[in-house]
């Protein structure tokens, strides 16, 4: 199999042995890992909307009064006594967990020796295949999860009239129903989710306590004979096959009982399988379809490639270090894992985007809004993807709706508000456990960055106006009514930065009297406010105020290393190479410091990361390289893409924080997250192309080793193309296509260009 570098084909030659090992497909809503096993096929099955639990009140009495109790504790500097105070009166439960939907199992009775094995996923068409050779004779397999037509499908080929048993199940509570040619599964989720400890999976049959439903379905299309058999199809003499399987949830939007009063879940799959189906004509919907996403970028680094297998190539490349191909793949593959978690009408990628295999899943799979949400979308807009960020923008209008209760509840504030943990019901209260992570509503502005950048990109003043501005103005005003004085300046207290703490007092300490990457979330916010708020020539009385505010939060801080502050004063570290780079978000994702305009807060931010370290979780390895193309450091940002792909065994103990890349190029935290994929994107874009206050700059962050290539289609903020070549680590030619005028900086020089 040798395409050119190899840059858009994942290819093994032995069936995946662990699910880290099986290739994904989705389309937003569905997903599968096909294991591509030679006489025993398993498909793992996802559906976006399949989670514990059901609408709940999650408010707490006396929470308000213990936030004011640790506010005053903050401020005396009883810190240990103020966390306390968080931890026991103002937190609340365990977000609710994403489920896995099933799998399909098939079996293969022809016992021939097997050669000539190939598995693959094609990225640039989003198809993957299994073939291998019985006796001379080849046997196909093809799968694909098609957007337009809400499906995933696939399509067997015998070189030899073979019998197989094809089986429908779940680890849910669930049956299922044989009709013809058909396996229908009908199921339920828990309505009560469980904790990290409790080992119980419980059901109610109270309907007020049951969960979300589902039905799932597969309907078997052959030119042999298909009987029933015992919850399965038995398929005899067949030469050819063709499955089909589709599922529907009665989840009915955030804020509604998804059992009391849930949407139809069952006639929807049955419509849909009793359709006609023509093959080809659904390949190449979802092959159109596909491509008018995924073509719009292509990277081109100059390499030879490798015809190695991926998982061989992981390994070689920690050799030799010279395989820009897979560097190429990796991009590629992010790209393509974006598009397969989250379209239009979905769910956003969650922490595993929309794969997962396990009932207790890490993190119960949520969506963790300390930074792995966010990174998740990091990529989508520089690479040409609006439509990508859609669900993104549509779960932060309806948290906007359910954090209106949690601001009034929690902290008696006008706005909304969200902590560090959010399900398909939005939770916006802080979960339980330690104030590192708990107490924090950073998420808020955090999230409006992001619904704020969809209008910088794309230039949609209507979308500004009605969606983005309205949700940015309510959080604004959640942030104003908590900041209070100290010492001359405004500050939320008491202050968390995730998921990190210090020493004070002797002890291990999580809340201090304010952190910095809270300061700089608030400062962001209403600097994009006032930016907003002028181009639709609004609030005048409000963007006079938040200038005021901002003139008064307190400045950034270097300690005794000359590295920025976490915190209000320079405790002691108590953990120096800490995962989390949390008060750098003035660097990245915001623009408050860089390189360029304040160059001594950039290098203290320099200082930091050298102080923390290189080595990381996987999704940290993605953050820095982000935060070094920032500082404009092309050289060390490819040193963390080298680090980012270590190769790190399935079914080997690993290291925690130790990051690195699965077998299947999944990211590994670990365990998997898949934040880490978006992550390298979003860093390795960022050094051929960064954006910001009309400026365009063009390959500010390019490493020696990466002398000559291009890379077209990417997105500059003012909804400018940019395609940019260069060689002998030059830029040789680029074009920018939209409207407006920019200030350019190529090859170290400005100039201002007029589209």
């Amino acid at each position: 199999m040798s395409s050119i570098k190899n840059s858009s084909i994942l290819k093994y030659s032995s069936p995946a042995k662990a699910w880290t090992q099986a290739l994904p497909i989705g389309n937003g809503k569905l997903g599968a890992m096909i294991f591509g096993g030679e006489m025993e096929e398993t498909i793992c099955l996802n559906h976006d909307e399949l989670w514990t639990g059901y609408p709940t009140d999650r408010t707490r009495r006396g929470a308000y009064h213990a936030y004011r109790r640790a506010q005053e504790l903050a401020l005396e500097g009883k810190l240990h006594e103020a966390s306390k105070e968080i931890e026991e009166n103002f937190e609340g439960g365990w977000s609710d967990a994403y489920l896995p939907l099933g799998k399909i199992e098939i079996a293969f009775k022809t016992k021939r020796r097997i050669s000539s094995y190939l598995r693959t996923l094609d990225i640039s068409n989003a198809v993957s295949n299994v073939s291998y050779t019985v006796s001379g004779k080849e046997y196909k397999r093809e799968y694909f999860a098609s957007y337009p037509d809400g499906m995933i499908c696939s399509r067997f080929t015998f070189g030899d009239r073979t019998d197989f048993e094809i089986k429908l199940s779940s680890d849910l509570l669930s049956y299922c129903n044989i009709q013809e040619d058909k396996i229908f599964l009908y199921g339920e989720c828990p309505g009560v989710c469980f904790s990290n400890n409790n080992e119980n999976i419980e059901y109610s049959d109270k309907p007020k306590e049951r969960g979300i439903r589902f039905c799932a379905g597969l309907k078997v299309i052959t030119d042999g004979q298909i009987k029933e058999g015992n919850c399965s199809l038995l398929v005899n003499n067949a030469s050819r096959a063709e499955i089909y399987f589709t599922a529907e949830t009665s989840f009915n939007t955030p804020f509604k009982h998804p059992f009391t009063d849930g949407k139809e879940y069952k006639q929807p799959v049955i419509e849909k399988l009793n359709e006609e189906k023509n093959y080809s004509l659904l390949l190449k919907r979802h092959t159109d379809d596909y491509k008018t996403i995924y073509d719009r970028v292509e990277l081109n680094l100059g390499g030879t490639g490798s015809d190695l297998d991926t998982d061989k190539r992981l390994e070689a490349f920690q050799n030799t270090k010279d395989d820009s191909g897979l560097v190429e793949l990796l991009y590629n593959y992010g790209r393509y894992l974006i598009i397969s978690s989250s379209r239009p009408g979905s769910q956003p990628a969650n922490l595993q985007g929309i794969w997962n295999d396990k009932i207790k899943a890490p993190w119960h799979s949520n969506y963790t809004v300390n930074i792995n949400t966010e990174m998740n979308y990091w990529p989508v807009l520089m690479c040409s993807m609006p439509e990508i960020n859609l669900p993104l923008i549509n779960m932060i209008k309806e948290l906007s709706i359910a954090g209106r209760d949690t601001a009034e509840n929690r902290y008696r504030s006008r706005g909304w508000c969200s902590h560090h943990n959010v399900d398909i019901w939005r939770l916006t209260t802080p979960v339980a456990g330690n104030p590192c992570w708990a107490f924090w509503h950073g998420s808020t502005g955090w999230f409006c960055r992001h619904i704020f950048e969809h209008y910088e990109y794309t230039g949609d003043i209507d979308y500004l106006k009605t969606t983005a501005y309205p949700i940015m103005k309510t959080a604004t005003l959640f942030y104003l009514d908590n900041l209070i004085e100290y010492n001359g300046n405004l500050i939320f207290t008491p202050g968390t930065s995730p998921e990190n703490g210090f020493i004070y007092e002797g002890k291990d300490c999580f809340v201090a009297k304010y952190s910095m990457m809270s300061i700089s979330i608030a400062q962001d916010l209403f600097q994009n406010m006032i930016k907003a708020a002028e181009i639709l020539d609004t609030d005048e009385q409000l963007v006079s105020q938040l200038k005021e505010t901002i003139s008064k939060l307190p400045g950034f801080k270097t300690g005794s290393f000359g590295q920025l502050l976490e915190f209000d004063d320079d405790y002691p570290e108590r953990e120096i190479n800490h995962r989390h780079v949390s008060h750098l978000y003035a660097l990245h994702p915001a623009n408050i410091i860089t390189a360029d305009g304040t160059p001594e807060l950039a290098n203290a931010c320099r200082k930091t990361l050298e102080r923390r370290g290189d080595n990381g979780t996987g999704w940290s390895l993605g953050w820095k390289i982000n935060f070094w193309a920032r500082l404009f450091d092309g050289n060390h940002a490819l040193k963390l893409i080298e680090m980012q792909l270590r190769p790190v065994k399935s079914n080997v103990p690993h290291k925690v924080h130790c990051g690195g890349t699965y077998e299947n190029l999944f990211d590994a935290h670990p365990p998997f997250q898949i934040d880490g994929n978006f992550g390298f994107v979003s860093g390795v874009t960022e050094m051929f192309m960064q954006s910001r206050d009309n400026k365009i700059y063009l390959l500010p962050a390019l490493p020696d080793k990466w002398s000559s290539g291009s890379v077209k289609g990417l997105t500059a903020k003012g909804n400018v193309k940019v395609d940019i070549t260069w060689e002998n680590g030059k830029v040789t030619d680029y074009k920018l296509t939209g409207k407006g005028k920019y200030e350019v900086i190529v090859n170290g020089k400005s100039q201002t260009v007029e589209l």
